[in-house]
């Protein structure tokens, strides 16, 4: 299935040896846990959107490379045994829309009894694209072909649950995302791939009607990989900020 070892962020960057500790960028709202339980969630839904949408140019201080549009090497999804029997491989993918009118809602941070995130949000759009290769079989269809491809979501909601540990480091305790879980639900999927078949303008266009008649059932089938995507991204870019801020200066206590 995932060959995840070929994935290769343009948002990694190269490992400090020595990491002090920093401090968030000023226009960045900080959160009190004193707050009120739901006042605390609004709190973070704000400074969670505002925090993601100041990452689309990127952040200097943090070596944030920009997020929009998000830089993707290569993601690789093998054939299934379901309806969709598709091997996929996708390389220079970029990402659209991750910052464009996003909204997020529903926080919950849970730092006492273990130490888990959750929140829910929405993208009016988010489009996928990238140079593709095909080659098997939809609903016993044969597809076949390489190109240039875009897979768009509208009106994306996802859920996300960042399940998390503390450590110690100088003196202070830090954060460390261990798993970043994301679940998609899209109110629609469009779909298009270029130069199906050598070319085959006729077989082209019919091929790509037909998956678009059929889009949600190949995007419950490819559901995953592409989540799993979206994971390995949000892990390192969250990891960014937590490996150098102490908890207590983004989430103070007081």
């Amino acid at each position: 299935m995932w060959n995840m070892s070929t994935i290769k962020f343009f948002l990694v960057v190269i490992s400090l040896t020595t990491v002090i500790a920093a401090e968030l960028p000023k226009n960045w709202e900080v959160c009190s846990r004193s707050l009120p339980e739901e006042e605390f969630s609004k709190c973070l839904d704000k400074a969670a959107r505002d925090a993601v949408v100041s990452l689309a140019g990127g952040l200097k201080s943090f070596k944030i490379f920009p997020v929009e549009p998000l830089l993707v090497d290569s993601v690789k999804i093998g054939g299934s045994q379901g309806s969709v029997n598709l091997k996929q491989e996708y390389k220079n993918i970029k990402l659209y829309g991750l910052t464009k009118d996003l909204e997020i809602h529903n926080h919950h941070l849970e730092l006492d009894n273990g130490c888990l995130l959750t929140s829910d949000s929405f993208n009016p759009q988010v489009d996928f694209v990238a140079d593709y290769r095909l080659d098997g079989k939809v609903l016993l269809l044969p597809v076949k072909g390489s190109g240039k491809s875009n897979v768009t979501m509208y009106g994306l909601k996802s859920h996300n649950e960042l399940a998390c540990e503390k450590y110690e480091k100088n003196g202070e305790t830090y954060l460390k995302i261990k798993k970043y879980s994301v679940t998609f639900s899209p109110d629609k999927v469009k779909l298009n791939f270029d130069n199906l078949f050598d070319g085959d303008k006729v077989i082209g266009t019919q091929l790509n009607t037909f998956m678009n008649e059929n889009a949600d059932l190949l995007f419950k089938e490819l559901q995953g990989p592409y989540e799993e995507t979206f994971s390995q991204v949000f892990t390192k870019l969250s990891n960014e900020v937590f490996s150098r801020v102490p908890m207590d200066k983004i989430f103070p206590p007081k």
